[in-house]
């Protein structure tokens, strides 16, 4: 079946739903796909998943906001804490 066909008959599957959570739960799925086709992979992590931009912006953001609530750690504590 091509790409067409099968973009075809999705759609008529969808236009026959009437369960309103598996509309939402469709929905969900190709929302959280299309955002991370458009988010660019920034690097990888050891087991080889992508990290993208959007996550690591956020993970920078909280650190930001730790550090302005006083929450961070000195440079002190963190060789302290990791060296033998």
């Amino acid at each position: 079946m091509s790409t067409i066909e099968l973009k075809t008959q999705i759609h008529e599957y969808v236009e026959q739903l009437q369960d309103d959570n598996f509309v939402q739960a469709i929905h969900a799925m190709l929302d959280t796909y299309v955002a991370k086709q458009q988010d660019t992979i920034i690097g990888y992590d050891v087991n080889g998943h992508p990290k993208y931009a959007s996550e690591m912006q956020k993970k920078y953001e909280e650190g930001v906001e730790e550090i302005k609530k006083g929450e961070g750690k000195t440079l002190e504590e963190m060789k302290a804490k990791y060296s033998s």
